[in-house]
């Protein structure tokens, strides 16, 4: 005698199943990647420090990079520690540092070994929330990552903020200390003519500002 499966049971499978596909297509969307990239105007990064005879600075307007994320990213990084972990890639070229003197960016171009290596770089490997969920305006987290400079590679841990400025771009702003010998880099001594040795402070202060605007999709043919 053949059985059947009462209509109610049925009934309650056809929904469970609808509902988790309900719930499958809206993770999807929820996880859906978008790409900012970097402008070529409105960032700077800066790097500080000192020496026997003067402190100094160099700068550049030029952080080239990427930022690939779901769509309500940073807000997002918030809620799911998953989402804190976006792909985030930064090259910065040694030659656009400048300072007051070429002289003393020909020094430096010599210590960070531009020749072989035209780029600092830099990879986001976590991205840990401090602001509460449900915060405004920049939220701030600190930012584990790899930082490479001269060829040599260690990983650090700086403060950062990420501000929606409006529906197409952020900003991210950061700013920690640093020793130029963890990167295998020996502070410049440069001599001059009729003085003694310069001595360069191994200490040095790197901020930045860095804009990056949502990458427009390509346009569908019919």
């Amino acid at each position: 005698m053949k059985t059947t499966e009462p209509r109610t049971n049925r009934s309650r499978i056809a929904a469970i199943a609808g509902g988790a596909a309900a719930l499958l297509l809206a993770a999807s969307a929820a996880a859906q990647a978008v790409r900012y990239e970097a402008q070529p105007t409105g960032s700077k990064v800066k790097m500080e420090g000192t020496s026997t005879i003067h402190d100094w600075t160099v700068e550049s307007p030029t952080i080239d990079g990427f930022i690939e994320a779901d769509s309500n990213f940073p807000e997002s990084a918030l809620k799911d520690l998953q989402a804190a972990k976006p792909n985030v890639q930064v090259f910065i070229p040694v030659e656009t540092l400048k300072s007051y003197a070429d002289a003393m960016d020909a020094v430096m171009q010599d210590h960070l070994n531009m020749a072989e290596y035209p780029r600092i770089e830099y990879r986001l490997i976590e991205l840990k929330p401090k602001s509460a969920t449900g915060t405004t305006g920049p939220l701030q987290f600190d930012a584990v990552g790899a930082l490479k400079v001269a060829g040599t590679t260690r990983t650090i841990t700086m403060p950062v903020t990420i501000e929606r400025m409006d529906k197409t771009s952020l900003k991210i702003v950061g700013s920690m200390p640093l020793k130029m010998t963890d990167f295998d880099v020996v502070p410049p001594a440069p001599r001059i003519l009729g003085m003694p040795t310069i001595k360069t402070g191994d200490d040095i202060k790197i901020s930045f500002e860095w804009l990056v605007v949502l990458k427009a999709e390509p346009a569908r043919t019919q």
